[in-house]
């Protein structure tokens, strides 16, 4: 089954040009690349055009600066059975896509939606008992690690990788879009929900509601590395954090149906949770994204 990366990109040609390259090298190629490209400068075209000659790349400039609006945009594109979505800022292993296609191959009833990719290095740890009461609270049920669990308001996590795999597939209530790849059918009817700019959760959004129809699952053999480049998005803190608490408001409403008193008193113990973690960490702006995450 072919498939079809589609890359958002804004302001990151070195970064984005280091992706591609892992991607000339997959043991599977893509049928075509697509880019859609908000920067304001011309390095990324020149990027498009130089690894043009590895890869059978498209670029277009982007209609809407928005990484949600950008990957719906080349998706209009797409015309294989499978499509993928990757960070501008990651880097694949040579067998990365290979492995997220295959179980597609073998799914004749189509009931798997989506397959993401593991991030490498050591992972999310397992929850210490604090943290697992508190996911307890704000789930309602108990579960042994939460992962790729989506509850309360909003919160979503990552496997740890301890979990049962069968084929190598941890199944999950969302995907990540650092590195997915999505039957391109289920992915149409569905499409990234319309938020701006850094477009926080989603995938979230968009993976949550696939699969209230289809299987999603985490691989835990198909590896990418995130490099997680900075951003004009991510150096406003007080920005992407009101950014966070107004998109899980959306997911939480449009695709979990929560509302009412008990979903607020929810999200204000979330909001406190998140500035206590804030506190003693005391990373860069700390101070600025606590204020986004209150007001």
């Amino acid at each position: 089954m072919n498939y079809t990366p589609v890359i958002a990109t804004y302001e990151r040609a070195g970064d984005l040009e280091r992706m591609l390259a892992t991607l000339a090298e997959q043991t599977l190629a893509p049928e075509r690349v697509i880019i859609v490209d908000s920067s304001r400068s011309s390095q990324t075209r020149e990027v498009a055009e130089r690894m043009a000659g590895k890869l059978p790349i498209h670029y277009e400039r982007a209609e809407i600066a928005s990484a949600a609006e950008q990957r719906n945009q080349g998706a209009r594109l797409v015309t294989t059975p499978l499509i993928a979505f990757i960070d501008d800022d990651a880097t694949l292993e040579k067998d990365t896509c290979a492995k997220l296609c295959a179980p597609f191959e073998h799914d004749p009833a189509e009931k798997i939606g989506g397959v993401a990719a593991r991030e490498a290095g050591p992972g999310r740890a397992l929850p210490g008992r604090l943290l697992w009461w508190y996911y307890r609270v704000q789930a309602g049920f108990p579960h042994p690690t939460y992962g790729g669990k989506l509850f309360g308001p909003a919160i979503n996590c990552y496997p740890c990788y301890t979990e049962d795999a069968a084929d190598d597939l941890i199944p999950a209530e969302w995907l990540g879009s650092t590195c997915v790849v999505f039957r391109t059918a289920a992915f149409m009817e569905e499409k990234f929900p319309a938020f701006p700019g850094y477009s926080f959760m989603e995938d979230v959004h968009l993976s949550a509601r696939i699969g209230k129809k289809r299987g999603l699952y985490f691989h835990t053999t198909a590896r990418y590395e995130h490099h997680d480049a900075m951003s004009p998005w991510k150096r406003d803190y007080r920005a992407m954090a009101r950014n966070r608490i107004r998109n899980q408001r959306r997911v939480a409403r449009e695709v979990l149906g929560f509302a009412g008193p008990r979903f607020e008193l929810k999200l204000l113990l979330h909001r406190l949770f998140v500035t206590a973690w804030l506190l003693r960490r005391r990373g860069p702006g700390f101070a600025r994204e606590i204020s986004g995450t209150w007001f």
